[in-house]
Order: structure tokens, then sequence, then C-alpha cells
């Protein structure tokens, strides 16, 4: 299997031939090639920027021509369904399907020029006969659906078209291999992706949880499309002697890294983008006299920043990359009734902005703009009944939302945001997480 960094050139002899073949048309034909070269899209692969895609021509009995089916690199079964599909160019969407047609839910891009993309099987679509769509936005979600099977594994089946007949596709300039029938490529379709998820482990469009057993055992939990959680993934043990483990992306790469205090030392462990970590190294000292921490991306710049409260004092410790941080300064004082706060993008601005709670169980919002939070607005009531607030894009529709834990019974809830710091109605997404730490976030 051939891994693609987009990095190959084009053959010369392609274009040598395409060039003596126009010279030897009228002049008439001549200009109309030359048109449909000109017409003819660059597709970026149709999935989110910088995620790894396995494409197989020829696992399919269903394919007669230079179709491709694509799964997420790792993945087996059903374990991508969901996964945001992208438009792989710009262009207008002209046809779509309901679930009962021979593609389940599909998706008909025109690009102009006869050229088309098709994107079928899906679970969900986001766009609709009609809509124009740029290059990297979100169309649908991958899924099964098929009008002539109901047993058919996740995929996205991806067809590129001209005047209606499938030709080989070629993904940032990279013709896919259909020699072999396999290849992975790494998706270079970031033109709409400038909004990061901040907490993807795995480097996808959805924010992740990790939770810390009793035992000590870390378990990672993807976020999916609709919301909720994938099954739980083993990380690994030893994390019983660590408090305040946060998920956040200290890089800029889409690829969310792990801190953690132990004793009074903070500690950082970067993602190598494949959703493992190198060793950890330490980051420094004074942080068991923070009452409360949230790792959040505060200036927009893509990085990890940290709001830290101290006695009634909110400090701002600027993230440099690598797992650093720069000194901090004063946010405001204050928040000394606020006994905890998380922090996260509430409406897609690309800035944090706070949740914090009081005495009363009284959840209060602060709006970030222009470098500055607006004054508080009561958002909702009821937290003490709720432990482990947690604040991420779990749904990877760029607009916060909350996870915690119910004392009463340590089931997981979750409120998808409205982009506006206020929550929709609480629904159940998970149980069994007595003894559980989720990371602050």
């Amino acid at each position: 299997m051939r891994t693609s960094q987009f990095k190959r050139i084009g053959t010369a002899t392609g274009v040598a031939v395409a060039v003596v073949a126009t010279a030897l048309m009228p002049l008439a034909q001549a200009t109309e090639a030359t048109a449909q070269i000109v017409a003819a899209p660059a597709l970026e692969l149709p999935f989110f920027c910088e995620t790894s895609w396995v494409g197989n021509s020829k696992g399919s009995s269903a394919h007669v021509s230079y179709e491709i089916d694509f799964n997420k690199s790792g993945t087996s079964g059903n374990e991508d369904l969901g996964e945001p599909i992208h438009a792989a160019a710009a262009g207008t969407v002209v046809r779509e399907g309901g679930e009962s047609s021979d593609y389940g839910y599909f998706l008909e891009i025109d690009h102009g020029g006869g050229y088309t993309t098709l994107y079928a099987h899906l679970n969900s679509k986001s766009a609709h006969d009609g809509d124009v769509v740029s290059q990297g936005e979100e169309i649908g979600t991958l899924g099964n659906t098929d009008g002539n099977s109901s047993g058919i594994s996740a995929h996205l089946h991806f067809e590129y078209r001209y005047n209606g007949t499938i030709k080989p596709a070629s993904f940032h300039g990279d013709p896919f291999d259909y020699a072999t029938g396999i290849e992975t490529y790494v998706s270079q379709n970031c033109a709409a992706s400038v909004n990061r998820p901040s907490r993807s482990v795995n480097g996808d469009g959805f924010d992740d949880a990790i939770g810390v057993d009793p035992a000590g055992v870390a378990w990672f939990y993807r976020g999916k499309s609709g919301g909720g959680f994938t099954a739980a993934l083993r990380h690994g043990p030893g994390w019983g002697d660590f408090s305040r483990i946060a998920v956040n992306d200290s890089n800029a790469d889409g690829w969310a890294d792990l801190w953690a205090v132990s004793g009074d030392t903070l500690y950082y462990w970067h993602n190598r983008t494949d959703g493992t970590f190198a060793a950890s190294h330490e980051v420094g000292p004074g942080w068991s006299a923070m009452e409360w921490i949230s790792f959040t991306d505060v200036n927009g710049d893509d990085k990890a920043d940290i709001l830290a409260r101290d006695g009634g004092n909110m400090y701002l410790y600027t993230g440099r990359g690598a797992g650093a941080f720069s000194s901090r300064t004063l946010v405001s004082s204050g928040w000394a009734s606020l006994l905890r706060h998380t922090a996260a993008d509430a409406d897609g601005d690309r800035d944090g902005d706070i949740w914090a709670t009081n005495s009363l169980g009284e959840l209060y919002f602060w709006k970030r703009n222009n470098g500055t939070y607006a004054t508080a607005v009561k958002v909702g009531t009821g937290w003490n009944a709720f432990r482990q607030m947690v604040s991420m894009d779990i749904n990877g529709d760029t607009k916060a939302d909350l996870v915690a834990i119910r004392t009463s019974d340590n089931t997981l809830w979750q409120w998808l945001g409205t982009g506006t710091g206020t929550f929709s109605q609480a629904t159940p997404i998970g149980s069994g997480w007595t003894g559980f730490d989720l990371a602050v976030n």
C-alpha cells in the first residue's frame, strides 16, 4: 500500500501528449479541448484537512469503472460511520437521492464544463439540490445507506465524472493508483477547515474526551456526528497519579495533545499526528496552587492557552506551541465565588469563551469579543447535580457543547451548543461512570 503526501508532480509525458494532440486539431476543436482542460476541477480528498484515508477501487463487485470506496485509516466495520464528508471541489449540487436509492443517501456536485463528483452511501446530508458549495465545505457524513442492501459496512463511494462517464480521479494532483486498486491519502482539503477541532485526538472534525477509571487507566472517547461518543478506546495505565488532565491542540496541527498535573508540576505529551503520544516532559511547577484550570484557544491562533483561577483572579497563559506557555497575564478579578469553569469557542469565531458555576448551581457565560470578556449572562441552573463539567465541540459543528457526569447515578450527559452560549436540552449519552474523572478542558 502506498502512502501519498501529495508531493509528487504530474507526469510531463501526459502534458506533452495533450499539447501535440491539440496542435493537430482544427482550431474550433482545439479551442473546445482547451476549454475542457481549463474547466477540469482540481480535486482535493473529500475529507477533513490532514486526516488519513484508504481508497479501494477493486474491493467491490459493484464497481464497473473508476469508482473508489474510502474508509478512514485504521478503522474497520462501522468505526468511521458519521465522519464528515467535504466537497472535493467548488460547485452546485445538481442531484441528490434518498435512503432507498441505489446509492442510498447521495449527492452529485456540478463543477462546470461537464465535470461532476458523486458522494454515495451517506449517513446524512447537509447540502441539497441547488446549493452552491465551496471546496472543503462539509456536505454530509459517511454512512452505510443503500437501497439494495441493509448490510453494507460504512464507507464513502466516490465517483469523478465527465459528461456522465466515470473518469480516473486525482487528489491534490496525485492520480489514484488504479493499478493496485489501493492508495492511502492524507487530505489537503483545508480551504474551509480553518477552524480546527482543538480536542480531536485522532485528527478528525470532532472533539474527543478522555476519562480515567478508578484503576488509573485512561480511555479515549471519540466525538461523532450528532453528538455522543464512539466506544471507549484504551489509552493506558498509570494516570491515577495525575490530576487536571486536559486535551487540546498545542501546535495548531489539528491533533490534540495532552497535559496533566502531578504534584505541583504540569506535564505535556505531544500527539505525533497519528493519535499516539511522545514521552512526557515537564512544562513547569506552581500548578497545585490553582483552584481550577481550563485549556482552550483564547486568542484564535489555534494553539491551546490556559485560563487558570488563583483565588479570585483569572489568569491567562498564552500558548507558544510544543506544550509551552508564556508568563501569565490577569484577565479579571472577582472569580472567588465561582467554583469551577470551562472554556471553549461557543460560536465558531475562533476565540475562547467561558462558562462557570457558582455554589447555587447556576451556570454563567462570558463571551469573548475583541480581546475582552463581556458581562456574565446566566444560562442555566441545576448544575450542582453534575460533576466533571467539560466543554467541547462533540458533534463537529464549531459550536461548543457541554458534557458532564450526573452524580446521583453516574450517567454521562450532553448539552449541544446553540452558538450563543446557551445549550439545547440535556440528553444522556452513557452510563457506568462511577469513579471516573473526565479531562478538565
